[in-house]
Parts: structure tokens; sequence; C-alpha cells
């Protein structure tokens, strides 16, 4: 069995379920997978035996080698014999995601719960890979024609991130796109009124008055008012992140004014240099833009404030435009649609 070189740990096992690194015997199995279910594929045409050789010989052989490859296939086992192949694709090693592969044997589509079984079991063992590798997310990109797996990802934990209306056309029939995205280490639910408490420790932060556009502290019964005003507000969204451990790490607000849509961020102290505000604008951004995919979010942020310029940048925000808030030189920065 050949070995990933990015890898530690090559076999993922789960009952009676495993993923193996990808076998070249299992080639031509996963050829007529393809070909026979080409409709799901991003493919354009059947394949040939000669067309998976050579793929096999060149592209797969080199992924082994590699530190950081574009791919991670894997060969997927029952009782140790094939029933799929899949991996991470379009692995992106700076910012740790990657898009879930999957497809099983054509038959075992045909059930409803042999279908959702076998994705549920592959997520179990590509989520443990992707914690290995220290990923932030892993994502599907899927063709909206197969109800089931949606059901097989919500249960594995996986939320809709995006949808692209119709997209694409199968069969002479326009279809959605659905993106749905795992997050690892970090989950978020709304703010409550239980809530204030903390909220108000996190705006008296040191840190978080320095970069504000108003230093001044907060006093208690003006950030109760406020607060609660905001939580009653349909146009306010407060996503309250917490870790793996259930333990509040930071929060985003987006508020839409009659202006514009404004964006913020704070991280508890005890979890700033972690990398986490990144992947909680994207969480952030994510939710807020499926239920408004026309919104334009935007971002103002001091000149000096260097690590939230950083963070903003790469979750996709562009700056557009130098100005000065209450006499402060400061950066307008726009949410970038993908």
């Amino acid at each position: 069995m050949r070995s990933y070189k990015c890898l530690q740990v090559n076999v993922f096992s789960e009952g009676v379920y495993c993923i193996v690194p990808i076998r070249d015997e299992d080639r031509y199995d996963i050829l007529h997978w393809r070909n026979s279910q080409i409709d799901i594929l991003r493919q354009q045409a059947p394949l040939t035996k000669e067309q998976q050789d050579i793929y096999f010989k060149t592209t797969i052989t080199q992924l082994f080698e590699q530190e950081q490859p574009k791919q991670i296939l894997w060969s997927f086992l029952e009782n140790n014999q094939l029933i799929g192949y899949g991996g991470l694709v379009h692995i992106d090693w700076q910012n740790k995601s990657a898009e879930i592969s999957f497809l099983t044997e054509t038959s075992r589509n045909n059930s409803k719960e042999q279908f959702i079984l076998d994705w549920t079991n592959y997520l179990i063992l590509i989520k443990r890979l992707g914690k290995s590798l220290n990923f932030n997310s892993i994502f599907t990109y899927a063709y909206d024609i197969r109800p089931n797996l949606y059901i097989a990802l919500e249960i594995s934990g996986f939320k809709e991130t995006k949808r692209l209306k119709d997209f694409i056309e199968i069969n002479s029939e326009l279809r959605d796109v659905v993106i749905h995205t795992f997050y690892f280490n970090l989950n978020f639910r709304f703010a409550e009124p239980k809530d204030a408490e903390l909220y108000f420790k996190w705006a008296n932060d040191k840190l978080v008055r320095q970069n504000s556009f108003n230093t001044s502290e907060i006093m208690y019964q003006q950030h109760i008012d406020w607060f609660s005003h905001k939580l009653n507000s349909k146009d306010c969204f407060f996503y309250l992140f917490l870790n793996e451990e259930n333990v509040p790490v930071g929060q985003v607000r987006i508020d839409k004014s009659s202006e514009e849509i404004v964006i913020g961020i704070s991280i508890d102290e005890n979890y700033r240099g972690k990398g986490l505000g990144t992947q909680m604008l994207n969480q952030a951004c994510d939710n807020y833009l499926l239920k408004f995919p026309k919104a334009e979010i935007i971002a103002y942020i001091k000149e000096e404030n260097t690590a939230s310029i950083h963070q903003f940048s790469k979750a996709g925000f562009i700056q557009i435009e130098n100005v000065v808030i209450n006499e402060c030189n400061s950066y307008r920065f726009k949410k970038a649609i993908k």
C-alpha cells in the first residue's frame, strides 16, 4: 500500500468501513462508476481505459510524492471490499480548506438507507482526515439532484453555506449548485439575552476599545439597553462563536442600517493569535449571504489595526477606499462575492 508523504496516518477506519490510499487495482471500477454517473460529476465525456491508465500512472502516482498535493484520494472499503472512492480535492493549503469528492458503486445509490449510511460513514472518515491535517473547513459542491445527500450532510454536521441558482443544465433542466461546509474547531449560535454580561466584558476589553471608533468605556446600563435593542432588531445578527469545548471565543456582528450593512468582530483575549478571526468572518458571512445573497457587507478598520486588516483580507474583503472616522484614518473594506 502506498503512503501519502503529507500524512502520518494513511488508513482511517470506522466499524466495517475504511479508507486507504487510492489503489491502482481499483481504477477500472472507478472508471465504470464515473461513466455511469456522469450527470452528477463535472466530467464532460465518458472516460476510456487508456485515459484512466494514463491518469493513474501520471497524476495519481505523483500525489504520493508531493508535500502539499492538490488532492488526496482514497479507495473506500466495506469489510475490505471496494464500494467507492473519493477524497479531498482542490486543496487550499494556505487557508486550510478543501472540497470533498465521493462516489460509490452505482447500484448502492438506489437505496436511500444505503446511500445515507455510506455517505455518513465516509464523512466520519474524511472529517478525521481533515482534522489530522489541521484544516479549518471542508465542503461539498453538488448539483441539486440528490436530496438524500443533504440528509447525510446535515446528520454529519455540515451546513448549507451557498446556493448557485440555476447554475448547471442537466437533462435540459436548470439546476442549482449547493455548497455545504463543515467547520473544524468552531461553531456558532445566535446571541441570546443571557449573553449580555459576556458581550459587556468583550465590549470593554482594552484592545477592543482601542480599535473602536469610540474609545470611551461603555457603561453597563448603556450596554444592556443597546444589547436588548439589537437582539430585537430583525436587521442585526449576533454570531456567537464557541470552540469544541463549547467555550465562547468571540463574536461577529452584522448590522444593517438604512445606508449599508456593516460587520464587526471581537475575539476573547484568551483566544487571540490562533487564526480564529478569519474563520469566524467566513462563517458569519456565509450564513448571512445565504439569507441575503445580494447583500454588500462593509467593514471599517482603523489604519493602525493591522491585525484586523490581515483578518479581513484573508476572509475575502477588499479595500475600496480611505476614510476618516472620528478623526481616525481608516479603511473601508467590502466583502468580495465569490
